[in-house]
């Protein structure tokens, strides 16, 4: 309709004197904003409002009142007025999480409610999953709470299931990331009810079987996350998601390699490495290519790790937080030492026990000072390696750790003293260590 809106129109609008098409069109014409035209329906507000009193109050009515007013009549005409996609409205709410955290939604407009919170809680929450796990908490808890109160009527009794569903196993999901397995597992059996009642859509199984892997990996049930990380390959390759079904396979690999599965574990990353998008996940890609090169160092294989680890470097990949470079520079240290690079594998070496124990780390700080003495008694320094060996012994034993691993230090200590340290000795104990570390904090691959 590329005319205005007459006097005669708007009186025949208000009176019932259109038909039901030309009053449809008067309502879409009002609705693109024809200032002219809005200006000629103020008159006819109080009707519209039902009290002339409210409407001698305003003496210009605000925009939200000719929204109201087109409101009420699309609703004489049987007709639904435009609001908000789902998209624009879960982006808003994202805007205000992000802003103010939950106690922004205090002020959340009366359109926004329902799927696009939801959506938005658990986009917010899984953003928060390398910062803060506590409020990554929060937000999927206040997720399920709204998912509870969805109204079945409106979406469908599966779908709203499906909504439910996605909401407990994100919250299983930020228990695991904050180790807080045993209400992870709760979650994961309310995730589980509402999956059985849903639509059972594959991706939605596939995001399911992919959380339920990494809860099993962090209780070291690596076999049963295999097959759980198999499921949702096979889902994601069904729905044409390369990158997921990668992603997978990748996490399945970390699985194998903390069960001893050292081949098959390498053999699962690099094909998921193949499949991942690196430009859409490269905090993924940096932890798949640290987990193979750590594997190569675990069996021996240097040159191998080695290149990997500059394959890093060229890529630019950042390993992101002075921990994780830590790691890295760790990886690095133990890598040099293996190729017999003793000097430059020294300096990492030093530079991670420092870092560890400035950041209060007591445990891996001691662990890179014993990987610093073997190093330093490899190179006939016998009276330095042996000190640092004697003094991260001494760190071990005031530590709360396993009474098997305090025996071993014990001994350690005590060859130290007696001037009977062997090398042999002292790589089988940093073995011991190294995984009663993995024991004591389970794997957790936060990025799933």
């Amino acid at each position: 309709m590329g005319h205005h809106v007459t006097p005669a129109e708007l009186d025949g609008f208000m009176l019932g004197g259109l038909t039901r098409e030309r009053r449809q069109e008067v309502v879409l014409h009002l609705l693109r904003g024809c200032e002219p035209c809005r200006d000629l329906l103020e008159p006819y507000l109080p009707s519209l409002f039902g009290s002339r009193s409210r409407f001698q109050e305003i003496p210009r009515p605000p925009l939200a009142a000719y929204d109201e007013a087109f409101d009420r009549a699309f609703a004489a005409l049987g007709l639904r007025a435009p609001r908000k996609t789902r998209e624009e409205a879960r982006q808003e709410v994202l805007g205000l999480l992000a802003s103010g955290g939950l106690e922004a939604l205090d002020a959340l407009p009366a359109d926004l409610a329902g799927p696009p919170v939801i959506e938005a809680l658990l986009e917010r929450s899984w953003s928060l999953r390398f910062e803060d796990s506590g409020q990554m908490v929060q937000l999927a808890r206040a997720a399920t709470l709204a998912a509870g109160g969805l109204d079945e009527r409106e979406l469908g009794e599966q779908e709203t299931e499906d909504l439910r569903c996605r909401a407990w196993m994100e919250l299983a999901n930020a228990y695991r990331v904050a180790d807080e397995l045993d209400h992870a597992e709760d979650a994961l059996g309310c995730a589980t009810e509402h999956l059985l009642k849903s639509t059972q859509n594959g991706l939605l199984g596939a995001r399911y079987f992919t959380v339920t892997g990494s809860f099993q990996m962090a209780r070291r049930y690596f076999r049963i996350a295999g097959t759980a990380f198999d499921v949702a390959t096979n889902l994601y390759k069904l729905h044409g998601d390369a990158h997921f079904a990668g992603r997978s396979l990748v996490m399945k690999g970390i699985a194998l390699g903390y069960s001893g599965e050292t081949k098959e574990a390498i053999d699962s990353i690099r094909l998921g490495l193949s499949m991942v998008d690196e430009e859409r996940e490269p905090a993924l890609v940096l932890t798949a290519m640290q987990c193979q090169a750590r594997l190569f160092v675990d069996c021996g294989h240097f040159r191998d790790a080695l290149r990997i680890f500059w394959e890093v470097q060229r890529l630019g990949l950042s390993s992101g937080g002075q921990l994780n470079r830590l790691k890295v520079r760790w990886l690095e240290g133990q890598i040099r030492a293996g190729l017999n690079e003793l000097d430059r594998a020294e300096r990492s070496l030093a530079e991670v026990r420092q870092g560890f124990d400035e950041a209060g780390l007591g445990y891996k700080a001691a662990l890179a000072g014993l990987e610093l003495g073997a190093v330093l008694l490899r190179q006939g320094r016998a009276e330095e390696g042996e000190k640092v060996v004697r003094d991260c012994a001494g760190v071990f034993l005031s530590l709360q750790i396993r009474r098997e691993l305090h025996a071993s230090v014990l001994v350690l200590r005590t060859a130290v003293e007696m001037r009977e340290l062997k090398l042999a000795t002292l790589y089988e104990v940093i073995d011991r260590l190294r995984k009663g570390e993995q024991d004591a904090h389970a794997p957790t691959p936060d990025e799933t």
